[in-house]
């Protein structure tokens, strides 16, 4: 039997003391084993809602469109539920959207990934689940199976904390600074350029990660860049032929310099970006190999140049890459991208994960990818 045959059976009569207890203990989503299978689970989400006309969730790059993500209401209740059949080692964000019928006949007449972009940017937490994260596109719920890869929680805040200030630089560009706990501006450290700074700042994962990163003996912590790319100018700024790579190493470097100590060597100079920012991140390294030596690319935006000529023709340069199993073309064009890598001078760690274009799995990796370009 499982969770909703459950609830069918407890709810029949619509006793009100019974949806109240139901209620009362309920922790989602509901993860269940599927008989006869030890890949996958099966994860059922809940929405309390006695007045919508339809409630529609969205899972990264699990719901595609309307349909997918429709929840069905227990007749005479104010239940909602959806389950969904995922791996035994899947993670993902998700938002969820109640709507009366004007909601949804607008959403509706949507193309559906558009449809859904809404649902996600608008949608709301799960009050029953805990777990919030800050994403591109707002904030979102996390769920995860038994078997996801552990990973870092950002979220978490280190014991000792070091210090964040916010900086203009000549050129308008908004930056956040993030030095270490314990740093007295001497020695010379590491530092990690990243893009889309302003969701890194906000949620504060990132300087959260590299204060517990500290406790790692042999890590030599780095600071933190975070370079502010929101607005209309992000999509210009982060593609293949943008200027945000120039800016980097013409403009934004020069100024790190001149306000921090940080270390001369290459490979002690990371881009690290998810996306349009990981394609960034990539064509920085293979364009600039003597200035920055290192990168941290998640899901990267390959469909837009494969940069398998530049991995032939650049310096040796180190890596970190990531992509999910769900992100359809995208995992591919990595992949291929990985294979070139292997047969090149450069160095390369590459993770696949299960689960889409999501940070829910890019923070904790991108805390993982520190450890691994820095721990010596």
């Amino acid at each position: 039997m499982t969770i909703i045959d459950d609830v069918r059976a407890r709810l029949v009569d619509g006793d009100a003391a019974a949806l109240e207890a139901f209620w009362g203990g309920l922790r989602t989503p509901v993860i269940e084993p599927v008989d006869g299978s030890t890949d996958e689970m099966r994860a059922t989400f809940f929405w309390r809602d006695a007045t919508a006309d339809a409630v529609v969730i969205t899972i990264n790059r699990i719901t595609e469109s309307l349909d997918d993500g429709r929840m069905e209401r227990i007749p005479g209740t104010d239940v909602w539920f959806r389950s969904f059949l995922l791996g035994a080692d899947w993670r993902g964000s998700y938002t969820v959207l109640p709507l009366d019928a004007q909601g949804l006949s607008d959403i509706g007449e949507r193309e559906p990934r558009w449809a859904m972009r809404v649902v996600r940017e608008q949608g709301r937490l799960d009050p029953r689940n805990p777990v919030a994260i800050r994403t591109h596109g707002g904030r979102a719920s996390v769920a995860e199976m038994p078997g996801a890869m552990p990973l870092p929680r950002p979220d978490r805040p280190a014991a000792v904390g070091g210090a964040t200030s916010e900086h203009r630089l000549e050129h308008g560009r908004r930056v956040w600074v993030h030095r270490p706990a314990g740093d007295d501006g001497r020695a010379p450290r590491p530092v990690v350029i990243m893009l889309d700074g302003e969701v890194w700042q906000d949620s504060g994962d990132a300087a959260n990660a590299i204060d517990a990163l500290a406790e790692f003996e042999g890590l030599r912590t780095p600071y933190l860049v975070m370079v502010d790319a929101e607005g209309p100018r992000r999509m210009t700024d982060l593609s293949i032929d943008g200027g945000m790579s120039e800016e980097i190493v013409a403009q934004i470097l020069p100024w790190v310099h001149d306000l921090l100590p940080i270390s001369t060597d290459p490979a002690d100079v990371i881009v690290s970006g998810e996306s349009l920012g990981g394609l960034t991140a990539l064509k920085t390294a293979f364009d600039h190999p003597g200035v920055v030596g290192s990168a941290i690319a998640q899901s990267s935006s390959l469909w837009q140049h494969d940069m398998l000529e530049r991995t032939a023709s650049a310096a040796p340069v180190r890596l970190f890459l990531t992509a999910g199993s769900h992100e359809d073309r995208l995992v591919g064009e990595n992949r291929a991208l990985v294979a070139q890598l292997a047969g090149s001078a450069h160095e390369h760690r590459y993770i696949e994960y299960n689960g889409g274009h999501d940070m829910a799995w890019w923070r904790g990796l991108w805390a993982e990818g520190v450890r691994h370009l820095l721990q010596r």
